[in-house]
């Protein structure tokens, strides 16, 4: 027997190879080391597939082909045995491998039989996870292993995993006697919530099973799962997800239960039931597709038998629309699909249709759609489903598409259609002159079920000459003539089926770009460069006549132009540091991006334009636009700020106004949870939008108003029907707001909201709050809404068991 410490072995003489050197690499503190180097080529291989024992499913430990690793051993003593067949290691035995260690009071090695034990306080080690057990025994032939009382945890999860006996079974599967399972974090005392089970197999597929298991909460015994089963892994896994709660003052208790199916690769659906109480039940459905990189697509689908609705009581939201009934069935279908082929040609579509006009304002919100096309479906006035394909080639490209439109507001009969459209344009040079070429030419055919429509095909080629002066100016001239021609099915105020417009477009332009460079001097951002770019832009076109042809889109009304505009546009740009390091708040801690690689960014933008009508000084009246301007800043990564609004000169006063101002926490998140919303910094988000009255503001209160009425105000302005007397109100001011405040480590509070300024009142509120275990293994969100279109107030409750799937987040 001989005492040996700190011996370095290559991994590469585990495979039957030796050292260049003839023997093992690393120190000797014994003379006799050398007498047991086939000894130590075993338990190097115990080592090499020793993570076969705990690694999650599906992951396979290999050596093949890697460079040449180093093996370092620790023990009070070893002892060769059998002539080198067996070798015995005991005392403070410790095993590593880069980043693996092993730790056992014994390890005992069998080079016929590939058996291997380790008893005594075994420790496994690794970046991907630990295991701690009595007793580990194994063979590296068969590659199946068997542990006592085992404790197993899996980092990327943050899942444990405890049981009386753990059995490394052929083929990459696992089966567990006796076992619990948690992904509670808890330093002291019982775990918040745990599942045991008198036997858990885990599959090669990433999946845990459950047999005879019980829900646990604080080692009390809640309820019976005779079987289930669980994602180890952070693949998608089939299984049901958490139920999601509420009550709504409208619609009464609300249910929802949804179930994942991940039934291949590369499909997986998504499949639920939802209950209102007191208002109808549904089912849910969502199919996902990814064929390839080049080819996807999705289907959303939903139905909902109103029965339990007040049948009395129907009528929700604006009644001016055309349709305010709600059907007692009610569907919707959505559906996407891209496609890009090798030969260069791209197909795409996507259907949107609804069963009755009221069902996106009252029912979106139960789809579990992303926040920014729930807020889009919820407040447009049309949905558009559309199916096309386009191609693009050096200098030309071809784009081909059906659109369909469902109308929220109005009757559908008299909503156009393009079915379908096709479009052409591109650009090339004219020999060897400075002159382009560029051309455009659509053809589209309008139908509809009552009023104008028809085929039109739109051409316009343009003959563009740049040209650049001294002292910096550039510019270009071009004219363009544009031919219209129309064949109507149905014609409005013409009994002619077949009219044209011609006209001509002459445009010019002249400009400079001067810029400064100032040195900023700061820690991060050193220098600033501003560059101005004044622009002067004339545009001519001639008046004609377009009575005889159905207003469909803007197309079909060119009016006369004789234009100049003035804009000026500042840019700036901000030089950096080549790399800003983030420093960790905790010691412990080390950042997924803690350097943040940075050089030349954009610091924002800001324009003005303002147009100058020369036809209308020559007639007396008003000669200018609105001055348009636009901002957008972000100087510091964690701010921005944008304007876009419009300014009339005469009186100056705002025609319209979109502003928004967004804040984020700049300090990294350094405490890594499995709950995606605890994981965004503190963030706020502001946001108005204004537009002023108008001679046809009255529409945006009431699209279906009678117009003949409208005709008549002039001679009876006191009627209570009329416009001017029923609103003389701006058409929009609004308010929005969102917050995201950590309040703790494990508290979030979360605010969205929505004012009407020109009404004085709320048209949205929501407000939640969202915790967080101590153990950091569930959350529970609670959130309060109230809306006036429908008027309603909700109340909803989502739970989430943290590592074994969660739905979207619920501070949407």
């Amino acid at each position: 027997m001989e005492n040996c410490t700190n011996t370095s072995v290559s991994s590469e003489s585990t495979f039957g190879g030796s050292h260049p050197s003839g023997r093992a690499s690393g120190s000797n503190s014994c003379g006799r080391w050398t007498h047991v180097p086939r000894a130590i080529r075993v338990l190097c291989l115990f080592l090499i597939f020793l993570p076969l024992v705990w690694s999650a499913p599906g992951q396979t430990a290999t050596t093949g082909g890697e460079p040449e690793k180093i093996i370092d051993m620790t023990a009070d003593s070893v002892t060769a045995m059998d002539a080198g067949k067996k070798v015995e290691a005991k005392g403070h035995v410790e095993l590593r491998r880069e980043g693996t260690i092993l730790r056992a009071d014994e390890v005992r090695v069998d080079r016929e039989t590939q058996d291997v034990e380790a008893k005594g306080r075994v420790s496994l080690e690794d970046p991907r996870g630990t295991l701690k057990a009595d007793a580990i025994r194994m063979n590296l032939e068969q590659e199946t292993a068997e542990v006592e009382n085992g404790d197993l945890f899996f980092s990327e999860r943050q899942l444990s995993v405890t049981g009386r006996r753990f059995q490394k079974l052929p083929g990459q599967a696992y089966h567990v006697d006796d076992a619990f399972f948690t992904t509670c974090l808890c330093e002291s005392g019982a775990p918040s919530w745990k599942i045991g089970a008198s036997q858990v197999d885990l599959t090669p597929e990433g999946s845990g099973v459950v047999r005879g298991g019980t829900f646990y909460i604080k080692d009390i015994p809640v309820f019976y799962l005779p079987y289930g089963f669980f994602p180890l892994r952070t693949e998608r896994q089939t299984g049901f997800l958490f139920p999601k709660l509420g009550s709504s003052s409208r619609e009464g208790f609300r249910y929802q239960q949804p179930f994942f199916w991940a039934f291949s690769k590369s499909s997986d659906a998504t499949l639920g039931i939802d209950l209102q109480t007191r208002a109808r039940i549904g089912l849910l459905g969502e199919l996902r597709n990814v064929w390839s990189r080049q080819t996807h697509g999705q289907v959303n689908l939903s139905y909902f038998n109103e029965s339990l609705r007040d049948r009395d009581n129907v009528r929700i939201g604006d009644p001016t629309i055309a349709d305010p009934e709600i059907p007692k069935d009610r569907w919707n279908v959505f559906a996407t699909h891209r496609h890009a082929a090798s030969s260069g040609w791209t197909t795409y579509s996507d259907v949107s249709a609804f069963s009755d006009d009221l069902f996106t304002r009252e029912l979106v919100d139960r789809l579990d759609l992303p926040r920014v096309t729930e807020f889009s479906l919820s407040s447009s006035r049309y949905s558009r489903s559309r199916f096309g394909l386009f191609r693009s080639w050096d200098s030309a490209h071809l784009k081909g598409e059906w659109d369909f439109y469902q109308d929220f507001i109005q009757e559908d009969e008299r909503t156009l259609h393009r079915t379908p459209q096709l479009s052409v344009w591109g650009r090339r040079p004219l020999g060897e002159t400075p002159l382009e070429l560029r051309w455009r030419g659509d053809a589209v055919n309008y139908i509809r079920r009552d009023g104008g429509d028809g085929l039109r095909m739109d051409l316009r080629p343009e003959v563009m000459f740049p040209f650049r002066l001294p002292a910096h100016l550039f510019g270009s001239w071009s004219a363009a003539p544009r031919g219209t021609f129309y064949h109507l099915y149905q014609t409005e105020n013409s009994s002619k089926h077949n009219v044209s417009r011609e006209l001509i477009e002459l445009r010019g332009n002249l400009g400079t770009s001067l810029g400064r460079v100032f040195h900023w001097g700061g820690a991060e951002l050193k220098k600033i460069r501003h560059i101005v770019e004044p622009e002067l832009s004339y545009l001519f076109i001639p008046g004609v006549q377009q009575r005889d042809i159905p207003l469909m889109d803007g197309v079909d009304r060119v009016n006369r132009r004789n234009v100049l505009t003035f804009a000026l546009n500042h840019r700036f740009w901000g030089k950096y540091t080549g790399q800003t390091p983030v420093p960790p708040v905790e010691k412990d801690v080390e950042l997924l991006d803690s350097v943040v690689s940075r050089d030349v960014e954009d610091l924002g933008q800001a324009r003005v334009a303002l147009s100058y009508d020369i036809d209308r000084e020559r007639k007396g009246g008003d000669s200018l636009s609105d001055l348009d301007m636009n901002l957008r800043f972000h100087p510091l990564t964690y701010w921005t700020v944008g304007l876009d609004a419009g300014l009339n000169p005469g009186p100056w006063h705002l025609t319209q106004a979109a502003a928004t101002l967004a804040l984020s926490d700049p300090r990294p998140i350094t405490h890594r949870v499995l709950d995606s919303d605890f994981m965004q910094p503190n963030s706020l988000n502001l946001g108005y939008r204004f537009i002023r009255k108008g001679p046809n503001a009255f529409l945006s209160e009431d699209a279906n108003i009678d117009l003949s009425v409208v005709a008549d105000c002039a001679k009876h302005p006191l009627d209570p029907r009329c416009p001017g007397t029923a609103f003389n109100k701006n058409v929009l001011g609004e308010l929005g707001g969102r917050i995201l405040v950590h309040v703790t480590n494990h508290l979030l509070l979360f605010l969205n909201s929505s004012y009407n300024v020109r009404d004085s009142r709320s048209t949205s509120n929501r407000v939640a709050v969202k915790i967080l275990s101590p153990c950091e293994c569930w959350t529970v969100t609670f959130s309060l809404s109230r809306n006036i279109n429908p008027s309603k107030t909700s109340f909803n409750f989502d739970l989430n068991l943290l590592g074994l799937g969660s739905q979207r987040s619920a501070l949407r």
